[in-house]
Parts: C-alpha cells; sequence; structure tokens
C-alpha cells in the first residue's frame, strides 16, 4: 500500500497542473469532433473543425463565466469576420493583401483594450490564415467559415462547462506560481547570510531577475481577480483575493532590505547567528512554498512548527551575543530589526491558515475592492497608442508588414501550401528582439524534430482512423507544451499539421522539405521585420523607464512616510507600491532584454546594470520603510523629515533629467551620482530608524 502514496500524490500535481487541464479540455473537444468522422467516414469536415478547436483554445482568455460568455461572443464575431474575408477576397490578390494588412494592424490595436482582446485577436489572425488551408478547394462561400467556427464554438462550449464545475481553478494555480516565486526569491536571499563584498552585487543582481518574475506573478494574479470580482460576490473568491494581498505583504517584507550585508561579516566576530539567519530565511521559504502548494491543492495550511523555535532560538541567540559582546548601536539595532522583519514575515503566513481551512466559509469583504480592479477599457487606450507611437503601435505595424510581405511572396513565386510562412511569421514575430530571436530557433528546432518524427505518416498509408487518433494526440501534446515548452509544442503542431494534410488530399511525402523551407523563410521574415521595421531597442526605452522608477520610488517613499492610518490613505499606499515594484521589474526586464540583443545596440549597458542594481537596492530600502509604516510615523524627527525630503528632491530632479525636463543645472551631481547618493542617504536613513524602533 505504500507504493500507492507516491503515486497518488503524482496524480495530484500532475491534474493540479493548468497545462494538463488544457490539454484535456482541447482532448474532449477533439474527440466530440472525431466521433462524427469515425461514423461516417467523412475526415474534411473534422480535420476544419480541428482547426477551429486550436484557434479558439489558443485565443482563449482567462475570465470568469460571465466574462468568458462575452469573450466567446466576441470571439466568434472576428472570427466570422476573419474566415469570411480570407474566403470572400482571396481570389483577388491585391485586395487580399490590403485587407491582410488592415485587419492585422486593426486585430493587434484591438489588443490596447485589454490582454482578452489581445488573445482573442490573435486567435482571429490564426484562424485566419487557416482559411487559406483549402480556400482554393471550398465549394462555397460558407463551408470552411461554417466549420471553423463551429469547432472555436464547440471548444467554447466546453471551456465554458469546465469554468463551471472548477471556476476558481485558475486563480488557486496562479497564486500558488506566486508563493512559488516569493519563495525563489526568498531562498536566494539567505545566501546574503553570510557574504563576502565581491558576492553583493552579484546576488542583488540574481535577486532583482527573481523579483522580476514575482511582480509579474502578482501583476497576473491580479489581473485574473479582477476579471472575476466584477461577476458579484464570492466566499471562496473573496478569500483569495485576501491570500492575494498576504502575499503582497509577505512580498514587501522580504524585499525589505534588512542590514548593509557586506559588513555584518566585518562587524560581527561570532558568525553563528548569520547562519541562524540565513537557516531562518531558507525555513521561511519552505514555508512559503508549502503555503504555494496548499494553496493549489485546495488545503488547509500549517506553517512548519520548526519555524517558530527557530525564530525564538533566534532572538536568544542575539540577546546571548549582546551580553558577550560590546556591540556597536546600529550593529545591535539592526540585528533586533531584521528579528522582527522575519517574525512579521511568520505573522503573514500564520494569518493565512484561517483563510485556507474553508474556502467557502463567510469571510469579511475586503474594502479597498480598488487595489485589484482595472480600468475600464475605451477608445482612449488606442489614441494613446497612436498618439504616443508605444510598442503595441510598431508591433501592429510590423506584424501586418511581415504578414503582408509574407503573402506577396507566396503569390510571387507560387509558393505551395505557403501559408506556413505566414503562421510561422504569425507566431515567431513578436513585440522585442530578444523574444523573436528566441521563437525562431525554438521554432526552426521544434519543427525538424516533428518533420523526423512525421516520416512514418509520409512513407506508410495508413487509414484514416489510424491519422485522425494521431491528430488528435498531437494536438493535446501541443496545448500540454505551449505554455512553458514552445520548442516540444512547434514540434506536435508540426505532426497535427502533416496528418491534417495527409487527411484533406495532400501528399505529405512531397510536403516534409516543402515544410521546413517555409518554416526557414517565415522565421527569417520575422527576423527581418522585427531588426528593420520600427525596431524596439531596449536602450530607446532606457529614459522613459528609468524616469517612471525613479518617479515611482519617490511616490512609494511619501506615501510610506505619511501620517495617518485612514483607508484612503491605505490605499493611495499600497497602489504607490505595486507601482514602484512594476516600474523596478520594467527597468531589470529591459536590462535581461538588452543582453540578448546585438552588440552594437547594447548602448548604455554599464549605466543600465547600474541602475538596475541601485534601484532595486533603493527600493528594498524603501519597502524596509514602508514594512514598518505604522511605528515610524509618530517617531519621525525634523532631521529625518528634511533627509527623506532631500532624497525625494534628488529623485524627483533626476526623473526629470531623463525626461528632458530638466537641466543638469539643476542638479549638483549626474545620475550615477545621484544614485549613489540616494542609496547612502536610505543607508543613513535605514541605521537611525532601526536605532529608533528597537530603543
Amino acid at each position: 500500500m505504500q507504493g500507492l502514496f507516491p503515486l497518488a500524490s503524482s496524480l495530484r500535481r500532475l491534474f493540479s497542473d493548468s497545462h494538463v487541464f488544457f490539454a484535456l479540455k482541447v482532448f474532449i473537444a477533439m474527440l466530440g469532433a472525431l466521433i462524427p468522422a469515425l461514423s461516417t467516414g467523412t475526415a474534411d469536415e473534422t480535420v476544419l473543425m480541428s482547426l477551429g478547436i486550436v484557434a479558439g483554445a489558443i485565443g482563449e482568455p482567462d475570465d470568469s463565466v460571465p466574462g468568458r460568455v462575452k469573450n466567446l461572443a466576441v470571439t466568434m464575431i472576428c472570427f466570422v469576420i476573419a474566415t469570411l474575408s480570407v474566403q470572400g477576397l482571396y481570389p483577388f490578390p491585391w485586395l487580399f493583401a490590403v485587407g491582410l494588412f488592415i485587419s492585422t494592424f486593426g486585430f493587434i490595436m484591438l489588443g490596447a483594450l485589454g490582454p482578452r482582446y489581445a488573445t482573442i485577436s490573435f486567435g482571429s489572425l490564426l484562424v485566419a490564415i487557416y482559411s487559406m488551408l483549402g480556400v482554393a478547394h471550398a465549394t462555397n462561400l460558407w463551408h470552411q467559415p461554417l466549420w471553423l467556427c463551429l469547432g472555436a464554438l464547440w471548444y467554447g462550449l466546453i471551456s465554458l462547462i469546465w469554468l463551471k464545475l472548477l471556476p476558481h481553478k485558475a486563480v488557486h494555480e496562479q497564486l500558488a506560481q506566486m508563493f512559488f516565486a516569493l519563495g525563489d526569491y526568498c531562498a536566494e536571499k539567505s545566501r546574503l547570510f553570510p557574504v563576502s563584498p565581491g558576492q553583493v552585487a552579484t546576488i542583488r543582481h540574481q535577486l532583482a531577475q527573481l523579483n522580476v518574475r514575482s511582480v509579474r506573478s502578482m501583476q497576473v494574479s491580479r489581473e485574473m481577480l479582477s476579471g472575476r470580482l466584477t461577476a458579484g460576490w464570492d466566499p471562496h473568491l473573496e478569500r483569495l483575493l485576501q491570500i492575494y494581498l498576504l502575499g503582497q505583504e509577505i512580498h514587501e517584507k522580504m524585499v525589505a532590505s534588512h542590514w548593509l550585508y557586506d559588513r555584518l561579516q566585518e562587524d560581527l566576530q561570532q558568525h553563528a547567528i548569520l547562519d541562524g539567519f540565513r537557516t531562518t530565511l531558507a525555513q521561511l521559504s519552505l514555508s512559503i512554498r508549502q503555503l504555494g502548494n496548499a494553496v493549489l491543492w485546495y488545503r488547509p495550511y500549517q506553517p512548519a512548527d520548526g519555524l517558530v523555535w527557530i525564530l525564538r532560538a533566534l532572538a536568544d541567540q542575539q540577546t546571548l551575543i549582546r551580553q558577550q559582546q560590546n556591540l556597536p548601536a546600529e550593529l545591535a539595532s539592526a540585528l533586533a530589526f531584521l528579528q522582527q522583519n522575519l517574525q512579521a514575515m511568520l505573522n503573514s503566513l500564520q494569518a493565512s491558515v484561517a483563510l485556507t481551512s474553508h474556502y467557502t466559509a463567510p469571510v469579511e469583504e475586503v474594502s479597498n475592492r480598488q487595489l485589484v480592479q482595472n480600468p475600464p477599457a475605451s477608445l482612449r487606450h488606442v489614441r494613446h497608442h497612436w498618439q504616443q507611437r508605444t510598442p503595441l503601435l510598431r508591433h501592429g505595424l510590423r506584424m501586418a508588414t511581415a504578414l503582408t510581405l509574407s503573402y506577396g511572396l507566396l503569390e510571387l513565386f507560387d509558393i505551395r501550401q505557403g501559408f506556413w510562412v505566414l503562421l510561422t511569421c504569425l507566431f515567431v514575430c513578436q513585440a522585442s528582439y530578444s523574444a523573436t530571436r528566441r521563437r525562431v530557433w525554438e521554432r526552426i528546432g521544434g519543427t525538424l524534430l516533428g518533420l523526423v518524427l512525421a516520416t512514418p505518416i509520409a512513407l506508410f498509408h495508413l487509414p484514416i482512423p489510424v491519422l485522425l487518433g494521431g491528430m488528435v494526440v498531437a494536438a493535446v501534446l501541443f496545448f500540454s507544451q505551449l505554455r512553458n515548452n514552445y520548442s516540444a509544442a512547434v514540434t506536435f503542431i508540426t505532426l497535427y499539421a502533416l496528418t491534417a494534410f495527409t487527411l484533406l488530399g495532400a501528399d505529405s511525402e512531397l510536403l516534409l522539405m516543402p515544410r521546413l523551407f517555409d518554416t526557414i523563410l517565415g522565421s527569417a521574415i520575422a527576423f527581418f521585420a522585427v531588426m528593420v521595421l520600427w525596431p524596439e531597442w531596449q536602450y530607446r526605452r532606457l529614459p522613459g523607464l528609468i524616469t517612471q522608477t525613479l518617479e515611482a520610488c519617490r511616490t512609494y517613499m511619501q506615501q510610506a512616510l505619511q501620517q495617518g492610518s485612514e483607508p484612503e490613505q491605505d490605499l493611495h499606499y499600497r497602489i504607490a507600491r505595486r507601482q514602484a515594484h512594476v516600474s523596478d521589474s520594467a527597468l531589470a526586464e529591459a536590462w535581461q532584454n538588452m543582453l540578448a540583443e546585438p552588440k552594437h545596440k547594447q548602448r548604455f549597458l554599464n549605466l543600465c546594470v547600474a541602475l538596475t542594481q541601485r534601484s532595486h537596492t533603493l527600493l528594498s530600502f524603501i519597502s524596509t520603510l514602508g514594512a514598518h509604516r505604522d511605528r515610524l510615523r509618530p517617531q519621525l524627527t525634523a532631521e529625518q523629515r528634511q533627509l527623506a525630503d532631500e532624497i525625494g528632491r534628488v529623485l524627483h530632479s533626476a526623473a526629470q533629467i531623463m525626461a528632458g525636463q530638466g537641466s543638469v543645472d539643476d542638479t549638483p551631481m549626474s545620475l550615477p551620482e545621484a544614485c549613489v547618493e540616494i542609496e547612502a542617504s536610505a543607508e543613513q536613513w535605514y541605521v537611525e530608524q532601526a536605532r529608533s524602533l528597537v530603543q
């Protein structure tokens, strides 16, 4: 019987994976389309339905049940327009090219209304390209659009039923991923105890990258909750919202700078206390991951009893060291400050025990829904992108040009089954150079492997039921890997496509090499487009990103030091905190993307690295103030307020210079020098506050 428990645990992990559930939905939809084909012996309509299922699944946005119904209606309208346009305009190449450019640009810009419209737009472009598969052999105007849209509608209905049965599973999955990311950040931070001076910069860089993942995960969680909270009161969802807010509190305490880490090893004669801090942070990391597993599996969470004991032992050890050594006042205060911060993290974890004990039990409604609610989408967002020449506008023009150019090459050289060029271009061409380059190699590598695995289809004449079954299996495997392993997903979609071609009467043996050629050509066009057509090099974004980060940090600090604790003021503080972390994360992402760009485009790289490091360090100090803001506010002296005002002034001045609205003469120091001065001032501020908090 003991051998069954690991199996049960593995199955639980498997079926708690959203990728598996995604693939299962596709499998059920595919099976529903396959059964009539097996009973009637017809395959053409089944293949068209399966293509519609694939497009509908890829273009499916996440939302609540009412939102999903609305999204399905919008999806069907867009799919009908896309398929009918292809069917009607394809006989007229010039009109088709113009329509392809306008529709592609329009669908991309539709994404300005929100993430849900962005996914629907992508699905619409995908189903339009799928319509090119049999447009020349269609018996009438409605044949292909009918079956393609019917497939998408069938998948949409399956997804709605699935969502009705498990309405909160996606939120559980995303919240779990948020806590897993926070756990990884905490584990990396434990490496600072103890740490040599030469390791601090490396660990800070790694922490900045892990913070990008954490912030991105929290943003996705917020989007999910925002979309579902508009559907009405739900005690289960309310608990998940409070768990999300607890995650925010843990993140703030975790990001908070504990001390000037490289000085701890120098000032302390005994390093056992540092090992104790490392152990505590490592255990906190494990407990945070356990909270993620509890949320993922709908199970009650209970922090490990050993963590409470470790914190008590750590406090006793500090008392002993203070008795044995004549510690400087700043060092003794900082150690106590760190102890309090770790205890606060444990308190936040313990607060989640009641929230995870019974998800459907009544719970008090969160007063500040604005913490997760998104502003309503409107046409102003589209105008903003047009007026400001934003990355989305550039991407829309780039994608429209790339697809139109691909179609022009197909017509010019009469390339057979050349819609694969457009399909490759659609998937490979991304908004940034780094993402596009990564997709190019993943696409080509996955296609090569897929062609090798598809060789038996070309060499042997397999029965129709076998081909249909293989097509379904390939589609399911494609969706199981789509979100976490794109190269493997390409392998399976290649198998799926070649099987579909064979069922539609094409000579699969003659499709193997053209399929590879089309993939290489489409990848080359996408790469050319992102290199030449309105390229979005990261160095051009740096001034704006730095400006946003500096101003967000200034606002965050001001809100942390505001007097009063009214709900409205707390709301402003939380929004400022979120914006500061989002801006810092965007700056770190720009640095990561710049490393993948051509060497001659990596301008100001050293400055970007330094600013990323110092921005995250500064954010850590401000987070320290925010984590203990209720205790800090009454104790602020006139000198401390003057120091805070000076930090804010330098931040604002540096931000204006980066935005081109100020003059270097307005500040006595350069931007790098200002960052160093800000960090030094923040360190001084930290030392003073640490001393006052523990006295």
